[in-house]
């Protein structure tokens, strides 16, 4: 009977296979001093380069099996498209905090309109602000106090949804099992992974 395990399991399984790939050395060349034997030493070496490299073969089949595997479920039990609708809500967050957070306070209409007065109405007196073009425009915000709320109560809502959509993936992980094929099986076996 093959072995099955849920998805978190088998998301464990790939960090301790990647770990483990990262650990095997396949050594191509080799040292010899003048004591040892080189046709022996060789043949030796090559054996050994070449038995790691088929554990290492063994190993990243089996991650990116796995992979597979975890894949197809995650399309077919809705955790892709949670997972997709997840990053939209991160992005959307930091546009809208950006958006907020950047905005200069909306001044009062009259303050706005008695600067810009002050700037047409200026004398060409030659001063500096004249002269640079200085202070010839008003900047404000465009936001006012209210529609930052708003965005700031879109923005806890977001949160919210993301919130709920990571319980249902987490409960989604731990209910939805992959079944293993054998040569994953024994590979995992044999590596003490399971």
């Amino acid at each position: 009977m093959a072995i099955t395990m849920n998805l978190r399991k088998a998301a464990a399984a790939q960090t301790i296979l990647q770990d483990l790939l990262k650990s095997i050395e396949v050594k191509a060349n080799l040292e010899l001093n003048e004591f040892q034997d080189p046709a022996t030493a060789i043949t030796e070496a090559n054996t050994k380069m070449f038995a790691a490299d088929t554990r290492r073969n063994d190993v990243l089949m089996s991650i990116y099996s796995i992979r597979s595997l975890v894949g197809m479920q995650n399309a077919g039990t809705g955790i892709a498209s949670r997972l997709s609708h997840i990053a939209y809500i991160d992005k959307r967050v930091e546009q809208l905090e950006q958006l907020v957070n950047q905005a200069k306070p909306l001044m009062a209409m009259d303050v706005i309109v008695g600067k810009l007065e002050k700037i047409r109405n200026r004398v060409n007196d030659n001063s500096r602000a004249s002269i640079y073009g200085l202070h010839d425009e008003v900047e404000t915000g465009v936001l006012t106090v209210e529609q930052q709320e708003s965005i700031r109560a879109v923005v806890r809502d977001l949160r919210k949804q993301k919130a709920t959509l990571n319980d249902e993936i987490l409960e989604l992980n731990v209910r939805t099992e992959i079944e293993l094929t054998p040569d994953v099986e024994a590979v995992l076996v044999r590596e003490g992974v399971v």
